[in-house]
């Protein structure tokens, strides 16, 4: 008898861990989430004003063949592009040159490794910030290119006095197998989350890969000088420091999007993702809580689900709530899938992409605990 009642006080202990978790995850999906979903893209195109476009690219000559004049031929009366090439040991340097003289409004900063005593993407990405000439500075990356000719324009509109921060989505292309689909399912969780927080007045983080911010506001801090000695941070710590619910604003338009290349194998991916996590632990605390608290809230949900199965536990109460959580997960993802431009596959095979993307997660949050990654790109 005594085993019997220890075995329901187990039982009731998952039903109760897995009913707190669910309220959790359901505060996440209607607080975050749904801002997303039930955002409408502005049609504005917002004020025209001068803009200054920086890229930093190394050993990227053939994107930046292909890239450079999707960007040059944007539909915007007054901008140039600043490319840092930082270091390529490739034809990048020999490329930039002749793209430069079909592009008079384009401006190249060669950077030689040997020749210099800092290194990094944000020491390149500093030099291309002060050899620009106007204030408002918008970011992308060499493998990333704009969905339509208004880009600049949809991305820097908003800019004022009182909003100096723009954040934008990068969408990957999509391609076969399971890495593309985790990897663009990662891409989308991680959007949802910085994109709904900023919609909730609680802006923490963006991605260089579509950024946009005024000079002042980044002279203003610095720079990344509190965080020069890490890797990685350029686009998010920075955005962590600065951001904050009057002065930032995102952009969810199709138009404002620019379209990224995934990682092609496991381990590029790994090494990616592992030189992300370096930076989460400088986030502010409050930022540090919400993000650790999400993943926990599913981890637990899952362990309580299972307890509560095997020990037959309200099974009925505890599946009917995992499907309602389920249904209320699709429906935000169907949403904000064709919003944010990912793909549907993803959409329906998220219940195990989940899983498996944090179980992945977990192993690189551990490995990194043993040895950092060190280099940018």
């Amino acid at each position: 008898m005594d085993y019997i009642l220890s075995l329901n006080h187990w039982g009731l202990g998952f039903v109760g861990l897995f009913i707190v978790a669910w309220f959790v995850q359901l505060y996440y999906f209607l607080n975050f989430f749904m801002r997303v979903a039930r955002k409408e893209p502005s049609e504005d195109l917002g004020k025209t004003r001068p803009v200054s476009v920086v890229i930093c690219a190394r050993n990227e000559e053939k994107k930046l063949m292909d890239h450079i004049p999707m960007i040059m031929e944007q539909d915007h009366p007054d901008f140039e592009l600043v490319v840092v090439n930082d270091s390529s040991w490739d034809d990048t340097e020999a490329i930039l040159k002749a793209l430069s003289v079909s592009y008079p409004n384009m401006h190249v900063i060669n950077l030689d490794e040997e020749k210099q005593n800092m290194q990094g993407k944000k020491f390149a990405l500093t030099l291309g910030i002060k050899a620009a000439k106007y204030d408002t500075i918008l970011l992308t990356d060499a493998d990333c290119r704009p969905v339509s000719e208004d880009w600049i324009r949809r991305m820097t509109g908003p800019i004022d006095h009182d909003r100096q921060i723009v954040l934008g989505f990068s969408p990957l292309t999509e391609y076969p197998g399971w890495l593309n689909k985790v990897i663009r399912f990662d891409t989308l969780m991680i959007g949802l989350q910085y994109l709904g927080a900023a919609l909730a007045g609680n802006p923490y983080m963006g991605v260089g890969r579509n950024l946009c911010y005024s000079r002042e506001v980044f002279f203003k801090v610095g720079g990344f000088r509190s965080h020069y000695s890490l890797t990685s941070g350029d686009d998010d710590l920075f955005i962590n420091q600065v951001a904050g619910k009057r002065n930032t604003t995102v952009r969810l338009h199709p138009h404002s999007h620019t379209v990224s290349e995934p990682k092609k194998t496991w381990n590029e991916w790994f090494v990616q993702k592992r030189r992300h996590f370096t930076t989460a632990p400088f986030y502010k605390l409050a930022h540090r809580i919400m993000l650790v608290v999400w993943p926990l809230s599913f981890l637990l949900l899952m362990v309580g689900f299972a307890g509560a199965m095997v020990l037959k536990t309200a099974m009925l109460v505890v599946g009917a709530l995992l499907l309602i959580r389920y249904i209320i997960q699709l429906l935000i993802l169907h949403k904000t899938s064709v919003k944010l431009n990912q793909g549907k596959d993803i959409v329906w095979l998220s219940p195990f992409l989940e899983l498996k993307l944090y179980a992945l997660n977990a192993g690189l949050y551990f490995t990194n605990l043993v040895r950092k990654p060190q280099k940018w790109n």
